[in-house]
């Protein structure tokens, strides 16, 4: 998966910046401005640690357009490989500097609520489990499913070895889980369903209007050394969010023979903005030739469905 920004430079280096950098694609509403010291640079790295290589610099004053953040750097895919710049010198450009403030302060506000959440989700999950006990209801009957297919439109996400964008690997996944969810009697939303850009924010937005009891987003890998491999399922809070991660990332390990890389704390913002039941599956790596080839097959796309739908089911008739 990658995030993409937008760095504004004065009209005098235009050019060069052009023929120097690799180019890089803007969001609606995401812009942030770098703020260091005066000769000074804000490092892009090949991952997100103060010791991954470096892969291009920012400076004081430059315009940064972002689509998401994880660990407390900002993810960006740099040319053709993914870059991570520290979150901490970004701060929005109509906003004042109190932002990164206020980021914790929601972060710590979804984690006091996050047990009361908790306890409702239960309660409705008892109440709807025993509606079906009839046979003639379906396992999943009552229950609103988001599906949110990554990236979209400008935003191509990840580009595969063969030029495949993950926008589109996305966007056909998206569709064969909503039918198998159908199939099991979920009402199921999508955040998109067809070659469209929608804003983090709006995605978000989609979860919050409606009676959503799970959020899932679906994405696909990439990373410089095509031997990285497998699925991860993504959560934010512990406790409930990472019940359901457990769930899904189990079943579809169940499902698909990649490699099994188990659930892992993020705060992607679709993740930490949500205030419904949430995660984030990364289902494969596109920059992986072999695992490219067996993504893009429809017997891996069918395999996929059924283990989300499997997951999700695991989590809510227990």
């Amino acid at each position: 998966m990658k995030w993409l920004i937008t760095l504004t430079t004065g009209a005098a280096f235009l050019v060069l910046t052009l023929w120097c950098t690799p180019s890089v694609m803007a969001a609606d509403n995401e812009t942030y401005v770098v703020d260091v010291d005066n000769g000074s640079s804000l490092l892009i790295r090949e991952e997100p640690s103060s010791n991954g290589k470096v892969i291009g610099k920012l400076r004081d004053g430059d315009l940064v357009t972002v689509f998401d953040e994880a660990y407390g750097w900002v993810k960006t895919y740099y040319g053709n490989q993914v870059g991570w710049v520290a979150s901490q010198y970004l701060f929005p450009e109509q906003q004042d500097r109190n932002f990164l403030h206020t980021q914790k302060q929601t972060a710590m506000n979804k984690k006091q609520n996050a047990s009361r959440l908790s306890n409702q989700k239960k309660s409705s999950t008892a109440g709807k489990n025993e509606q079906k006990k009839s046979q003639t209801v379906k396992p999943l009957s009552g229950y609103t499913i988001i599906l949110d297919a990554g990236h979209g439109g400008k935003d191509p996400g990840a580009i595969g070895i063969d030029g495949t964008y993950e926008k589109d690997l996305t966007l056909h996944t998206a569709a064969n889980v909503a039918e198998n969810l159908e199939a099991s009697g979920a009402n199921i939303i999508l955040t998109r369903d067809k070659d469209s850009y929608i804003s983090l924010e709006n995605r978000i937005k989609i979860s919050n209007r409606h009676n959503t009891d799970a959020f899932i987003s679906l994405h696909y890998n990439s990373f410089p050394l095509p031997t990285a491999s497998g699925i991860s399922t993504y959560y934010y809070t512990d406790g409930e969010d990472l019940d359901l991660a457990e769930n899904i990332q189990a079943a579809i390990s169940n499902h698909v023979d990649l490699k099994n890389n188990g659930t892992r704390q993020a705060d992607y913002r679709v993740l930490k903005k949500n205030s419904d039941l949430s995660v984030l599956i990364e289902l494969g790596y596109v920059s992986n030739p072999l695992e490219l080839g067996k993504i893009q097959s429809q017997s891996y796309q069918d395999r996929v469905a059924a283990g989300i739908s499997e997951g999700i089911q695991r989590y809510f008739i227990r």
